[in-house]
């Protein structure tokens, strides 16, 4: 599926949970043996973390830990271990004669808290992985986890809550540019996320529009973003909105300077084009 003019958020996720749905299938009779000890583990970790984010549509560099998080995925041995559980306790009430609609929705709603609580404990580990993006997700998972689905991931706004796109921090990381500087305004400031959507004055009219829809601060953060776009639907459109603007312009400068690059060296392909395409 190609990160740009491809599926939206809801169909990816459609095929991802159509995917978990066979994984987890007969999940109470396998969980523990799974938790404790399986030579599979491994596997389906990898094909969840490529699940995540090809529903996000993100680049493969981008964590296990942060694109399971922007999926709203959480790990398979939480699922397989929650319901086992919620089969369990089910199965209770059922051979006690007190199985109602009441019950079986307060059984889930406490599974759901349980998973979340042991999700946030290990997110909130020491030295983990996608630092950048569980610092403003995880303080509101449960939220974060049960958000309108018509508001929905894009391939631009995925670089922005992961820091991992057409940043020049991120490209000199993977040796796509000679610096970390920012290309668009050529100041020396470090380019990445944060320069983008809050410093550089490549974007002041676009983005002072943005904060006053938004009600943001001058220096506003990432947590400020998420409690503004997770409120309002129109909010989450008009930071997307924004995003989508800012980050393709970027792109196109990126492209331009890539083929200024190329046309002085050997031929290579440019880095966001190949990600536009799918292959990254």
């Amino acid at each position: 599926m190609p990160n740009l003019r491809g599926p939206d958020e809801h169909r990816r996720r459609l095929f991802a949970n159509v995917v978990l749905s066979v994984i987890l299938y007969e999940a109470p009779i396998w969980a523990d043996v799974f938790i404790k000890k399986s030579c599979v583990q491994p596997g389906l970790y990898r094909l969840q973390r490529t699940i995540a984010q090809r529903v996000i549509s993100a680049y493969r560099t981008v964590s296990s830990d942060a694109a399971l998080l922007l999926a709203r995925l959480p790990p398979i041995k939480l699922l397989a271990s929650s319901r086992k559980r919620t089969y369990e306790r089910l199965k209770e009430l059922r051979d006690s004669g007190n199985i109602e609609g009441v019950n079986k929705k307060e059984i889930r709603e406490s599974e759901f808290i349980n998973l979340c609580n042991v999700w946030r404990t290990i997110l909130e580990k020491p030295n983990s992985s996608g630092e950048f993006t569980k610092l403003f997700i995880v303080p509101r998972l449960e939220e974060w986890l049960t958000r309108d689905t018509a508001n929905g991931m894009t391939f631009h706004l995925t670089q922005v809550l992961t820091n991992h796109g057409c940043f020049s921090k991120y490209l000199y990381r993977i040796q796509k540019r000679p610096n970390n500087t920012c290309f668009m305004c050529g100041m020396d400031d470090e380019d990445d996320a944060y320069h983008t959507l809050r410093d550089c004055p490549m974007w002041d009219t676009s983005r002072l529009e943005m904060r006053e829809k938004l009600g943001l601060p001058r220096n506003f953060s990432m947590s400020d973003v998420m409690d503004c776009i997770m409120s309002s639907r129109n909010s989450w459109i008009a930071f997307s909105s924004f995003v989508e603007g800012i980050m393709r312009e970027k792109e196109d400068e990126e492209r331009r300077l890539e083929r200024i690059r190329s046309s002085s060296s050997s031929p290579s392909s440019s880095f966001v084009a190949d990600d536009e395409s799918g292959s990254d």
